[in-house]
């Protein structure tokens, strides 16, 4: 597996791990690490590692935890195509590109 170099790159990941595995059962298993390494290798083969595991746990937090704290909801929706991940301002209702979300936390956590 490559390895991941910033948060952009962890929730990309955290994201298709959860289509491969499923969402819940994904989410579930990062609460320790020894049920997410249970999953990850029953459903995959791959014996996931405790730096991974982190990484997948630090991806939760920045979507549950530190966007909404910036005004920012994160939807998983199910096109024909397949899923398409959105941000969307809390107050407004309308969708926020993923960049500019990544690059209004950058500038918050610099101050």
């Amino acid at each position: 597996m490559k390895r991941i170099r910033n948060k952009n790159d962890l929730l990309a990941w955290l994201e298709r791990e959860e289509e491969l595995l499923g969402f819940d059962s994904v989410d579930r298993s990062l609460a320790e690490y020894e049920s997410a390494r249970s999953l990850f290798f029953d459903e995959l083969g791959y014996d996931i590692t405790e730096g991974q595991f982190e990484g997948l746990k630090q991806a939760s937090v920045l979507r549950y935890e530190e966007l909404p704290s910036i005004g920012i909801t994160y939807e998983r929706q199910e096109q024909s195509w397949g899923f398409q991940n959105t941000y969307r301002d809390k107050i407004s209702g309308r969708f926020v590109n993923k960049e500019d979300v990544f690059s209004l936390l950058a500038t918050l956590r610099s101050l």
